[in-house]
């Protein structure tokens, strides 16, 4: 079951039903941890997201259906579905540049970046084609031992939902509040306890009380995790002020044992993936709201003014941090921040200048 499937069922008891058939039902077409014989090659796929009928599971699942079909099953992706962060005997890893934070704070430009300075989706992508972030990305994992792709997107407008109504500054002081990236560390500055979780656990920890405010992404993606279900209240337009970008990464000693159109496949099904998760959004995420107001009650908001002001502030110093953490965060923000303004003009918010190279 895809997401269009899941909108046109409400999000409701129906998915919850046919989850476990459908789980099974894909387990048993995996095929083995092993070698395949016939001359294909199995790579493993490890992502954060629980392997669920909705959610970033499906953006994963499509990815490998097409990298198999694209070869003509010469290459068989076995996914594994491994909360928790970074597996490191995966060949190929689905989730977000921030899931490799902890090797290096500059990955968030590559995942999205929090309050006004984020780009959109599509100005992300062209970042990455015509203004230099492909080649800066590419320099910056491979010190990792990894080379990375564009490979979907949680959605461009994610609210902030809560338990609770949030019409000021106080109403985050002290609140557990969960967000990808740098979206945390904002919360924290904000007066929050930040907390970085992944988006299948973000609806349990709301029902449980455990968290009292969760950012997981745009409506779609919103629906699908079941948030709605303890969180009647979505304000604003994110902590991560355009969503989280997804991304395959793939481990360089598997990169470069593969030939040149293999590379080139392996680089148009990530680029498919990423503009149909897009399209995804621009198609159903207003349907995904009518659904969430009218089957859940959802109460959306836009920020309330001191906290949109005090976001976008406290946003800056934290990027100004990270970009300041050595020469690679220096040179990515340098041309993150020059390509920003000729998109978006020179008179547009987040007007700083980026620390100078070492």
């Amino acid at each position: 079951m895809d997401r269009r499937e899941f909108l046109i069922t409400s999000g409701g008891a129906a998915v919850a039903a046919a989850s476990p058939a459908v789980a099974q039902a894909e387990q048993a077409a995996s095929p083995p941890a092993e070698r395949l014989t016939g001359g294909a090659s199995l790579l493993r796929l490890s992502m954060p997201w629980a392997d669920t009928p909705q959610g970033p599971a499906d953006s994963a699942r499509r990815l490998a259906a097409r990298i198999e079909a694209m070869t003509a099953g010469r290459f068989r992706i076995e996914i594994a579905a491994e909360p928790g962060g970074l597996q490191e005997e995966a060949d190929l890893v689905h989730g977000t540049a921030h899931d490799f934070s902890r090797l290096h704070p500059a990955f968030a430009y590559f995942a999205g970046l929090p309050g006004a300075a984020g780009l959109c989706a599509g100005d992300l992508a062209h970042w990455m084609t015509v203004g230099g972030g492909q080649m800066l990305w590419d320099d910056l994992a491979a010190q990792h031992g990894w080379k990375p792709l564009l490979a979907g997107h949680s959605g461009g407008t994610p609210a902030l939902w809560s338990r609770d109504p949030i019409i000021g500054l106080a109403d985050l002081s002290g609140r557990r509040v969960a967000a990808m990236g740098l979206g945390a560390d904002v919360a924290r500055a904000l007066g929050a306890e930040g907390h970085d979780l992944m988006p299948d656990r973000v609806a349990a920890s709301l029902q449980e009380g455990s968290l009292d405010a969760a950012e997981v992404g745009g409506p779609v993606t919103s629906l699908a995790s079941g948030v709605a279900r303890s969180a009647r209240y979505a304000t604003g337009h994110g902590l991560n002020g355009h969503g989280t970008a997804l991304s395959l990464s793939i481990r360089l000693s598997v990169w470069n044992g593969l030939s040149e159109a293999d590379r080139a496949i392996f680089a148009a099904a990530a680029g498919e993936e990423y503009q149909a998760s897009l399209a995804e959004a621009r198609v159903h995420d207003r349907l995904a709201r009518r659904v969430l107001e009218s089957s859940f009650g959802v109460r959306f908001a836009p920020w309330p003014a001191e906290i949109a002001e005090a976001l976008d502030r406290v946003a800056e110093a934290t990027i100004a941090h990270v970009a300041g953490f050595d020469a690679d965060a220096a040179r990515i923000d340098q041309s993150y921040m020059a390509f920003r303004s000729a998109v978006l003009g020179s008179d547009a918010p987040l007007r700083r200048a980026s620390p100078p190279l070492a």
